[in-house]
């Protein structure tokens, strides 16, 4: 399949809710080897829940204020002399 690449504008999107659709997965661990289950919405997992459990979501970073500019100063000829 070909790709190219393209221009994207930034933009912010509301908060919403959305649906997601799960599987339910039977495999084998591979670290340690136990027949196992795990319901996950990406691709298939390697791992159990007890070698690898779940991430805590990750906590929404308030977006950086930007500084404040700072005053001129002006510097007369005497300071530079």
């Amino acid at each position: 399949m070909a790709s190219k690449l393209i221009d994207v504008r930034e933009y912010t999107v509301r908060a919403h809710k959305r649906e997601i659709h799960t599987r339910v997965f039977h495999f084998i661990c591979k670290q340690c080897n136990e027949s196992t289950k795990r319901e996950t919405f990406g691709p298939r997992p390697l791992y159990c829940e007890q070698c690898r459990p779940p991430q805590a979501p990750k906590k929404l970073q308030q977006p950086a204020t930007k500084a404040k500019p700072r005053p001129m100063t002006y510097k007369s000829k005497s300071d530079l002399d």
